[in-house]
């Protein structure tokens, strides 16, 4: 299949959904760009938490995102690839931004995301107008959950609402590919959804959205810690694990793997001549 261009997947606005999850290695990407995945999103942040064991992506690096890409490009060639900057790389300049993300796109992203709004948004807009597709992410924003009073819905009250709406316009004037809209009442999404000309990509923000993210840890039930409320467990892989993990320690225990179709034969005259030549070398 073809990869998706920027303008394309702007374009799919009001004719299909969007779908988008985030992997980290060449089997994973391979795999959700063989099941039609629209975008897959990697980065540093993805190191920090599914390698390292972080319970946050805020220590990872530029060095750990574009080992992240690599895997991740070689998997998925012809999906559209979302490479957040590494945290921290987006608050000194826009110069050093700007390089940062000109990195992921040399390394194989398609586009980038900035999350929050303010200055933020000047940094999208000249992004954009670079050339680079930038995307933006309004709501429960993970870069700054602490100032938002801890990890929680966002746009509850009105007056909160109209803020996310009037961001939602100045990242569209910015030139964003699209809005990221994180653990929004879903009836405010819809609301952000239908008024705005460019998609927007949900994630605990209700089904209105122009489409959805999934966590893939989260998906695919990889861990043993916190699941969210909007997320959605579609496999238990760290359950399975355990449970092969203790069926292979059980056969081996036992006597039962490995069985003869995990073994290698050998002919009988090559056998005996073997045991032969082992007998002349003990004297015997």
């Amino acid at each position: 299949m073809a990869k998706l261009t920027a303008k394309e997947l702007q374009d799919l606005k009001g004719k299909r959904k969007i779908t988008m999850s985030g992997a980290l290695d060449y089997f994973t990407a391979k795999a959700m760009e063989i099941s039609g995945i629209d975008i897959i999103a990697t980065g540093a942040p993805d190191v920090e938490t599914i390698i390292k064991g972080y319970e946050d992506g805020n220590k990872g690096t530029l060095e750990e995102a574009l080992l992240a890409i690599e895997g991740v490009r070689r998997g998925a060639p012809n999906t559209f690839l979302m490479v957040s900057p590494p945290y921290g790389s987006t608050f000194i300049s826009y110069e050093e931004t700007l390089r940062t993300v000109t990195e992921l796109i040399k390394a194989g992203a398609d586009a980038t995301m900035i999350q929050g709004t303010g200055i933020r948004v000047d940094k999208i807009k000249r992004i954009t107008q670079e050339g680079i597709p930038c995307a933006g992410h309004i709501g429960l924003t993970p870069w700054y959950v602490s100032s938002l009073g801890g990890f929680r819905s966002i746009g509850k009250k009105a007056e909160e609402a109209i803020r996310l709406y009037e961001d939602a316009l100045k990242l569209q004037e910015a030139g964003a590919l699209y809005i990221e809209l994180e653990c929004i009442p879903y009836r405010v999404a819809a609301e952000i959804t239908k008024r705005i000309k460019i998609p927007t990509i949900g994630i605990g923000s209700g089904p209105f959205c122009d489409g959805q993210v999934q966590v893939c840890i989260d998906l695919l039930g990889m861990h043993d810690g916190h699941y969210p409320k909007h997320s959605k467990k579609y496999l238990n892989i760290f359950a399975d694990k355990i449970s092969a993990f203790k069926k292979f320690k059980e056969e081996v225990d036992n006597n039962i793997f490995p069985e003869p179709e995990n073994s290698f034969e050998i002919e009988e005259r090559e056998f005996e001549s073997f045991l032969e030549k082992i007998d002349k070398l003990e004297g015997k």
